[in-house]
């Protein structure tokens, strides 16, 4: 019986028992409502791969689940924190407010919330908020089969908090290094005495500064989501979320990484280029309406309709160039005022359940995506003779008052486009004998672009239909083999020298490994192998004297390994993590993506001593090689380091309990990326304290 259906019916005979039999009073309820809740939140299960109930070992995919528990052990508030400590992802905060991911050595372009894909995402503007997802999924390897777009990247699956069947609720306050102050509320439980209705509100204010000069944010989330029983056979859902993120002294580009003569530069940690009259808010409002009605025969329909509208504004100033090394001369400024405004419409249905065959029980599930964006961008000049055009005084030494802020013209229209994506779905998981699985799917995809943006013609329409097949085989209990292959078909709006589109980029991608649990299921482990080939991938080439962007088709190869393991490997002590070790070639065999480490180590650890059950220790170790970036001053480099993160915990009463983090212990100078040729430093040491009450 599927999750959703017995929790349903647990919540009926919860209140049927209530009210029937006072003598059983509430702990029969109670009880019953507990089991479901821990099962419904089985960290063990996950539907980001295929949509399929199907366990870790089962899943014929690298995949790593980071829990509620995890993220709240080490204060993982922002999304960037979390991926930063999964295996085989990298995370490239080029800016202090754009971010890429990257996995097995291509850019993660495919995203999904509750298993539903969000084609339009590909870097990440603004800090994303943790507080209102009780897991986040990471499946890597090309998942073309629920995603519908993408690359033998990877997949991330963010997982709602959902209400629960008795209240409960928790507040804490957060303070650290840089004047950092975090206050977060998370009340749930049921509105009727029946349980059948029941909400959640998570609520975020958040204020810091940075080690960064002259930069600061300020945020507010907010989600609300109520949840019911419609009728015998229904389950209606319904949320709402808001995101308001502004950040002041922003870095657009980031710090020159060359002297005029190709020497490295090196600055403090905290240099920014940035002025201090810089911002860049988003504001992002997303509604949901899930609807799960049970079918005959333990099959399952689901409907989900998103609507998301994203608000951008941002004043910045870039700087470029590369200064002479005496005297710091040398670097110019590009002053931008850009509004961007873009809605999100998605519509997702399917069917799932099992049906019998040969003697056998498999399952399937068939579904449609429908998916429809509307963009547009505005951009206020700057007058021609203002001083931020340059050329700009010695660099570094700048406080951010050295420029004022341009008085900006009328705005202008720099963009307006529309994306279409219709998708046609379908997986079998067939049950080929005792210990032997088989999963086979498709993915029909049509998608179309109309408009413009800066100046490139957006138009495009193109279509493929891609399969994906994957076997595991149970060896020995606990033990599993297996394997699997996926096509790739990835739609691209950029333009050639010439301003023809590019087309989609196509490739395919092959996995396998084993996997084990041991322990009761307590302890997971993974090896994997893998391989993908990507073809026409669109790559920066240059630009036209008008500034206009053009992009070439590379064809890249990526192959590699993985290691896993996450559980517990001893009586209160849990260790999460892997390593990765990978080659990125070109066609020619050529070494390509140099920014992208070739071997990364992540181990996070929580200790509970059984002796002391009020104290939780933990840490976490982060590890890559040296990575590069090559232009025609020569090399920029950032050689192999460590970072290591420390928490402590106790459990103060039943309801209080305090922590104190140290992050980035030794206080290591890194550059957080060399995904572009300019760079900026990655957080130096800081301290945050919390006191979390629960209720």
């Amino acid at each position: 019986m599927h999750l959703r259906r017995r929790l349903l019916s647990a919540t009926v005979l919860a209140g049927a028992l209530a009210a029937a039999l006072p003598a059983l009073a509430e702990d029969e309820a109670a009880t019953v409502a507990e089991v479901l809740v821990t099962a419904r939140r089985d960290d063990r299960t996950s539907k980001g791969a295929t949509g399929l109930d199907l366990s870790l070992t089962e899943t014929p995919q690298a995949v790593t689940v980071v829990d509620r528990e995890f993220m709240d052990s080490f204060g993982l508030d922002e999304v960037n924190q979390v991926l930063s400590l999964v295996t085989g992802v990298n995370v490239e905060a080029v800016e202090t407010d754009r971010t890429y991911y990257n996995a097995r050595g291509f850019d993660i372009k495919s995203m999904q919330v509750d298993g539903v894909g969000l084609p339009f995402t590909w870097n990440v503007v603004g800090a994303l908020d943790t507080a209102g997802y009780e897991k986040v999924e990471v499946v890597r390897g090309a998942n073309g089969l629920l995603t519908g777009t993408g690359n033998p990247s990877g997949t991330i699956n963010y997982v709602r908090k959902r209400p629960t069947n008795d209240f409960r609720g928790e507040g804490e306050l957060t303070v650290g290094s840089w004047s950092r102050v975090r206050g977060e509320v998370d009340a749930s439980g049921p509105f009727t005495a029946s349980g059948l209705w029941a909400g959640r509100v998570v609520a975020v204010v958040e204020d810091k500064e940075s080690h960064l000069d002259l930069y600061g944010n300020d945020r507010t989330f907010l989600y609300g989501v109520a949840e019911g029983q419609v009728g015998d056979n229904a389950i209606l859902t319904a949320g709402y979320t808001r995101q308001d993120n502004k950040s002041d002294g922003v870095l657009w580009g980031a710090l020159p990484m060359q002297y005029a003569d190709g020497t490295q530069t090196r600055y403090d940690p905290s240099t920014t280029t940035s002025m201090d009259w810089t911002q860049w808010a988003t504001l992002s409002n997303t509604a949901f309406v899930e609807l799960i009605y049970a079918l005959p025969g333990d099959w399952e329909a689901k409907g989900i309709v998103t609507y998301n509208d994203f608000d951008e504004r941002s004043v910045l100033f870039y700087t470029y160039g590369n200064p002479d090394i005496q005297t710091g001369l040398g670097l110019f400024g590009w002053p931008a005022n850009y509004e961007q405004n873009s809605n999100r419409l998605l519509f997702d249905a399917s069917v799932a359940g099992p049906f019998e065959a040969f003697g056998r029980r498999h399952e399937a599930m068939l579904g449609v995506s429908l998916s429809d964006m509307q963009s547009g961008y505005l951009s206020y000049p700057a007058p021609a003779d203002h001083p931020a055009w340059g050329p700009l005084p010695a660099f570094p030494g700048w406080t951010g008052s050295e420029i004022a802020e341009p008085a900006w013209g009328a705005p202008h229209q720099e963009a307006n486009w529309t994306y279409r994506m219709n998708r046609l779905f379908g997986v079998v998981h067939l049950d080929l004998a005792d210990s032997l699985k088989a999963i086979v799917g498709f993915n029909a995809i049509d998608v179309k672009a109309e408009g413009n943006s800066f100046g490139e013609s957006m138009a495009s329409e193109e279509g493929a239909v891609s399969p994906y097949v994957g076997m595991a085989w149970t060896f020995a209990p606990g033990l599993s083999l297996y394997a699997s292959y996926s096509d790739i078909f990835e739609p691209q709006g950029e333009s050639d020298e010439t301003f023809r589109p590019l087309g989609a980029a196509r490739g395919d991608s092959y996995e396998a490994g084993v996997k084990g649990e041991w322990m009761g299921g307590r302890l997971y482990a993974a090896a994997i192998v893998f391989k993908a080939r990507q073809d026409n991938y669109a790559e920066y080439a240059g630009a036209t004297p008008e500034g206009i962007s053009y992009y070439r088709g590379v064809d890249t190869r990526s192959k590699g390994v993985e290691l896993e393991v996450a559980g517990e490997v001893a009586p209160g002590l849990k260790l999460s993590g892997g390593y990765t070790q990978l080659e990125i070639e070109g066609r020619e065999g050529e070494d390509v993506r140099t920014f992208i480490p070739r071997k990364t180590l992540v181990l996070s650890a929580v200790w509970r001593p059984p002796a002391v059950p009020e104290l939780e220790l933990g840490g976490n170790l982060k590890w890559q090689d040296e990575i590069h970036l090559e232009n025609w001053l020569g090399a920029i480099r950032q050689e192999s380091y460590a970072t290591l993160n420390l928490v402590a915990a106790w459990q103060v009463t039943d309801r209080v309990k305090a922590t104190v983090r140290v992050n980035n212990v030794t206080d290591e100078a890194y550059l957080a990326s060399l995904y572009w040729d300019q760079a900026f430093y990655a957080p130096t040491r800081n301290v945050q304290a919390s006191l979390r009450y629960s209720f």
